[in-house]
């Protein structure tokens, strides 16, 4: 279809841009690679692809994440055991933004990439890179055709090269969405700030207020790996917590001040920061679980400890910053 005559190319192409921001407002995140790659090749068509994102380590690239399409999970091990001599690394790094064409069934492109293609019925490829300009991570897409099929051609790598810029922007909104979606569901969502990390710990997107909660825990922390591991389990800080979400390969975060109060117990604590929010005895005791009853209960307790007298200084002791 990318052989059309320019004005059709450019409806075609306009099209295919506006689907791709319907796909990342509507797609979950682990959902929305697959459908974006099956509507780019009505317009650029090829028979599987690999998306991903990686940094440059020694001179070679380390897989963040990836998207197989159409090809089988021990595609990524095959290429990794080769990736050293994968020509198509060099010359994707000397150009970014610009798509190359490798024939991985030349000899003069190595018998590891010979094997490669062999192994998995590929015939010729497609790749162009984007590299951020603040973390260095790159996204890379790689478009493959079997044996047979039509060569790859010069106006396929313009096309892909306008087309990258749109995809690395259609991922990020797709992340921002889901940002948004998942603060929704928590509770005091005001009170989070959100990001999204890949399995290695480096960041993919964060809202500003996530970066600042970093710096406040690790002041010299300059990214974009996470400065501690995390997994299900979270991070407990001293000045801040963050919760962990696994979604397919990725992971959600979202941060906020440590408030909690070393004086009380953890339920004391889950009732100081309910009322801490504004909320009444019965939102309260809904929310966790309780009687209201048990939380005035609870409150009396909070009130000898704390030494207070009535909510509102409770909320202000919740909401003071850290030491």
């Amino acid at each position: 279809m990318s052989h059309l005559d320019p004005p059709g190319l450019l409806q075609a192409f306009s099209t295919l841009t506006l689907d791709l921001q319907r796909l990342a407002q509507h797609q979950e995140i682990e959902h929305f690679q697959h459908p974006a790659l099956a509507r780019l090749s009505q317009l650029l068509a090829f028979d599987s692809a690999w998306w991903g994102r990686s940094a440059v380590i020694e001179g070679l690239p380390q897989e963040h994440s990836s998207c197989l399409y159409h090809l089988p999970p021990g595609y990524l091990a095959d290429w990794q055991s080769i990736r050293h001599l994968d020509v198509t690394v060099g010359r994707v790094h000397a150009t970014p933004g610009q798509a190359v064409i490798v024939d991985m069934r030349d000899p003069d492109n190595g018998s590891a990439l010979n094997w490669l293609g062999q192994r998995h019925g590929l015939g010729e490829l497609l790749c162009v890179i984007h590299i951020d300009p603040q973390t260095h991570l790159s996204d890379h897409l790689t478009l493959y055709r079997k044996p047979g099929a039509p060569r790859f051609s010069a106006h396929d790598c313009l096309l892909l090269n306008n087309l990258m810029l749109h995809l690395v922007a259609a991922v990020s909104a797709n992340q921002i969405r889901t940002l948004v979606a998942m603060r929704e569901t928590l509770t005091s969502p005001r009170s989070l700030a959100l990001a999204v990390c890949d399995p290695r710990g480096v960041l993919q997107c964060a809202e500003r207020g996530f970066i600042d909660l970093l710096l406040s825990e690790w002041p010299r922390w300059n990214g974009p790996t996470l400065p501690v591991p995390l997994d299900e389990r979270g991070h407990e800080g001293k000045h801040i917590q963050i919760q962990a979400s696994a979604v397919g390969d990725q992971w959600l975060l979202a941060a906020r001040i440590n408030r909690t109060l070393p004086q009380l117990s953890p339920r004391e604590n889950d009732v100081a920061q309910g009322f801490g929010e504004g909320k009444t005895y019965k939102e309260v005791a809904r929310d966790l679980g309780l009687s209201p009853n048990t939380v005035r209960h609870h409150l009396r307790a909070i009130y000898t400890k704390l030494g207070v007298k009535d909510k509102a200084r409770i909320a202000h002791l919740v909401h003071a910053p850290p030491d």
